[in-house]
């Protein structure tokens, strides 16, 4: 009997919002002949202030080493003896992943498989951006395959030179299954007791939901919500998330009634949240978070500034959401927030587009996606079955 053929997905932490697409392609891939291993570290520095991380019992937990170099934090996870064996290793496409440079080594020295799971786009900080920038798109099509986030993705990657024929989109998403039947239980009794627990007000809920850090702009959060109060008397801002920005949202909660910083939130509680809300605010970086707005039917009212992951693509702004083109603007997105706020039927048609948009996504097709690119990156190697056997109805793999 053939040995099953081994994946090892390496991420530096595990997220909560993961949790259940590991499950599900570690089920499907079993059933595929292939032995999926994951492989996480304890979150450290900015990681472990939000607040959102798990753990699974079947995953392996590896030590981490931080250094600092230029202004920027690099990780060593010690998973080198787990993915030793490994057929195929896909990672998170970061330069501060210091794994990545020896698993790409092997790679093109061995032709050991590795992919990259991601968006594509450089986020460099520190002292050198322009080097980190320069970085990424090189290293980006020294991988054997490419597991891209959403098509928008897909086709940067193979504009970078990458072959269409190894690049697969996962649709990233999270479990709207599960925020969905939440949401669908929530009655008046528990949204009431949700405000008198952190002293909200009975009026109108933006909410901000997300990880507090400097990309999601939250100094001009507080700006744009005081000027909205101040013309719309019984606006509430609930701010809930964790992270090393968390002060300045605690900071304006003990200066001003109208707003609470809450923490993190998660399963029931943070669908608690979304369903109270009117809006969702989200003035800085958008991610997958705007998956819970669509969820929720919650308008999401963010701006296009940059820093935004590839979800953004998912907002039709008019439709399902609104994206303000003044992204230094204040007054524009206090105007945006005031307008859906006060205009009821303008909020409940962006309501509609919302909930028509949450029918698009699915951690379940994600889960799919991925392991069909999974598949299709193991042709050939030792218990897999080969990729032309899969049901090409289920691929998404790209072409041309």
């Amino acid at each position: 009997m053939k040995p099953a053929c081994k994946v090892c997905f390496v991420t530096l932490v595990l997220s909560q919002y993961r949790v259940t697409f590991h499950k599900l392609v570690r089920d499907i891939l079993a059933r595929r002949g292939i032995d999926y291993h994951l492989v996480y570290s304890d979150p450290t520095g900015d990681a472990a202030a939000k607040g959102d991380t798990a753990s699974l019992d079947w995953a392996t937990r590896v030590p981490v080493s931080d250094f600092r170099v230029a202004g920027q934090t690099f990780h060593w996870q010690s998973a080198g003896s787990l993915i030793k064996s490994a057929d195929l290793t896909i990672v998170s496409q970061e330069n501060k992943l210091l794994l990545n440079y020896w698993l790409q080594m092997r790679y093109m020295l061995f032709g050991k498989r590795m992919g990259f799971f991601g968006h594509g786009r450089s986020s460099a900080g520190g002292r050198f951006p322009r080097i980190g920038r320069i970085l990424k798109r090189f290293l980006a099509t020294r991988v054997h395959w490419w597991f891209a986030y959403t098509p928008e993705v897909a086709n940067l990657i193979a504009d970078y030179g990458f072959p269409r024929d190894r690049i697969s989109i996962n649709y990233n998403s999270i479990d709207m299954g599960e925020l969905l039947g939440e949401l669908a239980t929530i009655d008046d009794a528990e949204l009431d007791a949700f405000r008198r627990k952190h002293g909200i007000g009975p009026g109108r809920i933006g909410l901000y939901l997300g990880a507090l850090y400097k990309d999601k702009r939250i100094d001009f959060l507080i700006e744009a919500a005081k000027r909205i109060r101040a013309r719309v008397p019984d606006f509430e801002l609930v701010v809930v998330g964790a992270g090393p920005e968390a002060h300045v949202a605690e900071k304006a909660a003990r200066e001003h009634g109208f707003i609470h910083a809450i923490g993190p939130l998660f399963g029931r509680d943070k669908a608690v949240a979304l369903k109270a809300a009117a809006t969702c605010l989200l003035p800085g970086a958008v991610g997958l978070a705007i998956l819970d707005t669509f969820a929720a039917a919650c308008p999401l009212i963010t701006t296009s500034a940059p820093g935004h992951g590839p979800e953004i693509n998912y907002l039709t702004s008019g439709e399902n959401g609104i994206l303000v083109d003044q992204p230094d603007s204040i007054e524009a997105y206090s105007d945006a927030v005031v307008r859906v706020m006060t205009d009821q039927q303008e909020l409940d048609r962006l309501r509609d587009g919302a909930r028509h948009s949450a029918h698009h996504y699915s951690i379940e097709n994600m889960a799919r996606h991925f392991s069909d690119g999974v598949i299709a990156a193991t042709q050939g190697v030792n218990g897999a079955e080969p990729y032309s056997e899969l049901d090409p109805s289920n691929s998404n793999i790209t072409t041309g």
